[in-house]
């Protein structure tokens, strides 16, 4: 509190307008550290200081009686002194007292006396500290956002493997985190849910085992055949689709359908399934053009990558799986990943990540992430994305800082000075 109050005797870092701090203040009901009757209590005093206030050269200040504090929030009196100290505490107001101890009188002293009431001015030297925040819970939400959608795309593929295997434990199972995902907002749960589900899939993965089918054209006799009559056999190549003549009560008799053409309809039927699902197989050249980095090389160009490695020296899908969670904290979206993936490749679209968070950390400005990893791997279709050149300037870039960081030899200090010392003849 002392130390909120020697702050209003130095010039503000930044003097921001009254509804543009309300909207973060909004936008971060838990990130401030603040409970929920100092938050409230916070709004509404910002609420009621009046627009220009918070004027360059204005000292926003709140005059109101506890009972209006009281009615602004619906707290206790008992509430709202602890919400008042918390504030002050946090060094979001500085409370000035009268004399006799009454707080908020709707009084203004004049020049040179004792105002009553509480200084918002203070929330100018947090408002640094508040954008930062800002910042880290954008990054938070949209990581919220990637692990819960790869958590139901997951889901989709366990819940129709385990409904061909009839594994309803699998089902269940998968159904019961997905209630769960969205009870929480916390990355690490959520990250345990994602892992759990991927085991899931993993189980399934191993307990599906593949059918061999008899193909159709084949001259093996059924072996039930014998039992069956005529008009249930099972079709083949030769009968084609039948249809039997009982229930008919038209005289008109009844053709066989596509006679022996069956094998024709099968063929163009498999040739509709038998998509390419690799939406990239058709690139001509890696958007890497050959180049060749280390996992050092892209850990030192992107030092976020060592928290979420699970070595110091990661391979190659170690070193994806973690630009897969960066892309999620920097604002990729996971629909935009998975067509990422498809297109440059896992590793590729990794570098494209890597790439990007880079640049963020040197001080470039990317609006919207996610659209311009899209335009990225659009390029990468279309055979103009060229990574090398990114990761040479990275490294060149790297390179310099690490010149500049070092310290100059002994030796070449002794030179320079000599040099200098010289006098000639």
């Amino acid at each position: 509190m002392l130390e909120a109050r020697d702050e209003l005797m130095q010039p503000p870092p930044d003097c921001p307008e009254k509804y543009a701090l309300l909207n973060v203040l909004r936008a971060l009901p838990r990130a401030l550290g603040l409970s929920r009757n100092a938050y409230l209590l916070l709004l509404r005093m910002v609420e009621k200081t009046p627009t220009e206030s918070w004027e360059m050269l204005k000292t926003p200040f709140i005059y109101a009686h506890n009972s209006t504090l009281m009615s602004w929030t619906g707290l206790s009196l008992t509430a709202l002194r602890r919400a008042v100290r918390e504030l002050a505490e946090a060094k979001m107001l500085v409370p000035c007292d009268g004399r006799n101890g009454q707080r908020g009188k709707r009084w203004q002293g004049a020049e040179g006396e004792i105002q009553v009431g509480f200084n918002l001015g203070a929330l100018r030297y947090r408002w640094p500290g508040i954008l930062g925040k800002l910042e880290e819970e954008k990054r938070r939400r949209s990581q919220v956002s990637f692990l819960r959608d790869a958590i139901a795309d997951l889901n989709e593929t366990v819940r129709q493997s385990a409904d061909a295997s009839g594994d309803q434990a699998v089902a269940m199972e998968a159904a019961r985190i997905m209630r769960l995902r969205r009870g929480t907002e916390q990355t690490e749960t959520l990250t345990a849910y994602y892992d759990a589900m991927k085991a899931l899939f993993a189980n399934v993965q191993m307990a599906g085992k593949p059918v061999d089918k008899v193909p159709e054209n084949s001259s093996e006799p059924v072996h039930n055949a014998s039992k069956c009559t005529p008009e249930v056999a099972p079709m083949d190549a030769q009968t084609g689709t039948h249809y039997t003549e009982r229930k008919n009560n038209q005289t008109l008799d009844v053709d066989v359908v596509a006679p022996k053409r069956r094998n024709r309809i099968e063929t163009m039927r498999c040739a509709g399934q038998e998509a390419p699902t690799d939406l990239g197989e058709n690139r001509e050249r890696s958007a890497l053009r050959g180049f060749r980095g280390t996992a050092m090389f892209y850990l030192s160009v992107c030092p976020d990558l060592r928290d979420l490695c699970p070595t110091s020296t990661p391979n190659r899908d170690e070193l994806a799986d973690a630009a897969e969670q960066l892309s999620g904290q920097i604002g990729i979206s996971f629909q935009s990943w998975r067509v990422g993936c498809a297109i440059l490749g896992k590793f590729e679209a990794a570098v494209a990540v890597i790439v990007m968070a880079a640049r963020r950390d040197h001080g470039e400005s990317i609006r919207h992430p996610d659209a311009y990893f899209r335009s990225l791997v659009d390029r990468g279709a279309r055979n103009t994305l060229f990574l090398d050149r990114s990761l040479y300037a990275l490294r060149d870039i790297h390179g310099v800082e690490r010149v500049d960081m070092a310290p100059v030899p002994p030796k070449m200090q002794r030179l320079k000075s000599g040099r200098r010392g010289d006098v000639r003849p």
